[in-house]
């Protein structure tokens, strides 16, 4: 009994231990069952990654639309926010948000010219 109520009293420690955005909730029936489903949760499209690259905004001919070019490995990405980009075409940039790798997207949630955060770099 005493140890039904400790591991009660764990789950919900734990369970309020979860940061609020994002956070997956896994209910367990037993606590001695193990679920195989677990990584396969935590790895899901429901946990959010937001990053914040470093790169240069450009406009694609061939496909017509606005890319980002990331910095450190060169790799290009579509973004999602044609219009956002489009105000920082040819400059160089921070672009926050998550990525999709599959399609090679990356879903837009701000874009900053570089020289806010480094002023010398304005000429780009």
């Amino acid at each position: 009994m005493r140890s039904i109520q400790l591991t009660t009293l764990g789950t919900v420690l734990l369970a309020s231990a979860l940061p609020v955005v994002g956070a997956v909730l896994v209910i367990v029936d037993h606590p001695h069952t193990v679920s195989n489903n677990v990584p396969e949760l935590l790895q899901s499209e429901l946990h959010l990654d937001v990053r914040t690259l470093p790169g240069k905004i450009s406009h694609s001919r061939k496909a017509g639309k606005f890319i980002f070019r990331e910095d450190h490995r060169g790799i290009v990405y579509s973004l999602d926010d044609q219009k956002q980009a489009g105000k920082f075409s040819g400059k160089a940039v921070f672009v926050t948000g998550t990525i999709d790798s599959k399609a090679s997207l990356l879903h837009v949630h701000k874009i900053e010219p570089t020289w806010l955060f480094h002023p010398t770099s304005r000429a780009n």
